[in-house]
């Protein structure tokens, strides 16, 4: 009842462009998915994929029983595996997949003598499916109930377009007006911009150089289109 709430709320807020506020408490309890997504929709863009990624180590006393968690989480598993030099890498999808949802899970065994193995799961959407902000959402809740613990390190990210050119300058200072971000530093190279900043809106966090991050908004002009990429901590997406 309390996801279905949650989703409701987000739903609205998409609805009527509001976003989530910031409160004597602290700031809403929304996820920065549902909350990117309302921002998007908010400003017209033309959602191309949402993603999230968890990510987190396990001992390797711990890889059959974890395999087997994966295994079972799909009504039919499809593994692969690929050995490398420095590692063997199994990497499972559903074999039944209908949906415009994909889900992966990547299990990384390092060949070393590391105790520990890294498990990657990501969840996209290409962004036409209705509510896939809340439909990803309540996905990655049952991912982590049924793999992962508390230690987990979750990333989420929209890429969007924008038909035609863009005040890239003008645009970042809506967004970072809106979740009230601290730019850390900017990267500037022919017509792509990278801006990594933080806020407190969100936990999660990356120390710099130049300070704490756990936002990133990044721009790349095509000519007759503006892609759009941003997420917290770091963009796992390739812009």
């Amino acid at each position: 009842m309390k996801l279905f709430i949650m989703c409701l709320a987000a739903v609205v807020a998409i609805g009527s462009g509001v976003y989530p506020q910031g409160t004597a408490e602290g700031w809403s309890h929304v996820s920065p998915l549902i909350e990117l997504a309302a921002f998007a929709e908010d400003e017209q863009l033309e959602i191309k994929e949402l993603n999230t990624t968890l990510k987190e180590d396990f001992h390797k006393d711990e890889l059959k029983q974890i395999q087997q968690q994966i295994t079972d989480y799909f009504e039919v598993p499809q593994i692969t595996t690929q050995h490398t030099s420095d590692a063997t890498k199994y990497i499972y999808h559903d074999g039944q997949k209908t949906a415009d949802i994909d889900e992966t899970f990547t299990v990384l065994v390092p060949n070393n003598e590391s105790s520990l193995f890294e498990v990657v799961y990501t969840v996209t959407s290409a962004g036409t499916t209705p509510l896939a902000p809340q439909i990803i959402e309540q996905i990655t809740d049952r991912v982590k109930t049924r793999i992962f613990t508390e230690n987990i390190t979750n990333y989420s990210f929209i890429k969007s377009e924008y038909s035609g050119m863009i005040n890239e300058v003008l645009f970042y200072q809506k967004f970072k007006k809106t979740f009230n971000i601290a730019t850390i530093e900017v990267s500037t190279e022919e017509s792509w911009t990278s801006r990594s900043g933080y806020t407190s809106r969100w936990d999660q966090a990356i120390d710099l150089p130049d300070g704490t991050m756990n936002v990133q908004f990044a721009t790349r002009n095509l000519g007759n289109r503006t892609t759009i990429t941003f997420g917290t901590p770091i963009l796992t997406a390739e812009y």
